[in-house]
């Protein structure tokens, strides 16, 4: 496995879903200095952060690993957007709402 390409694999999510590092660091609430000593030292995560980190883009580990697994269905970037319009919604509310999204896109590929 490739600490390099870990993260780039999680630099291509942040950018994809038009989000941020700061919003990465607040959603997993792993400091900021954490990450940064991640990235210079090229090291990756413990199994319990690469969890926190793809939990919060939507993806999964083996993703964000090797790229092999394809990212969920489900892309953060309509949350993303509706939680910069609705800033009062707690994480909850958004796992909600998440959840929501993820059954009607199941549901409208299913007709597929």
């Amino acid at each position: 496995m490739n600490a390099e390409f870990f993260w780039e694999m999680v630099k291509r999510e942040v950018e994809k879903q038009h989000t941020s590092f700061e919003w990465l660091y607040r959603k997993t609430q792993i400091p900021k200095g954490t990450f940064s000593s991640w990235k210079n030292r090229n090291t990756i995560p413990r199994a319990d952060e690469a969890f926190l980190i793809a939990n919060a883009l939507n993806v999964s580990v083996e993703y964000l690993l090797t790229g092999a697994d394809q990212p969920l269905e489900t892309s953060n970037k309509a949350v993303h957007e509706l939680n910069a319009t609705v800033p009062f919604l707690d994480d909850y509310d958004m796992q909600t709402l998440l959840a929501a999204v993820r059954s009607m896109a199941a549901r409208y590929q299913s007709k597929k």
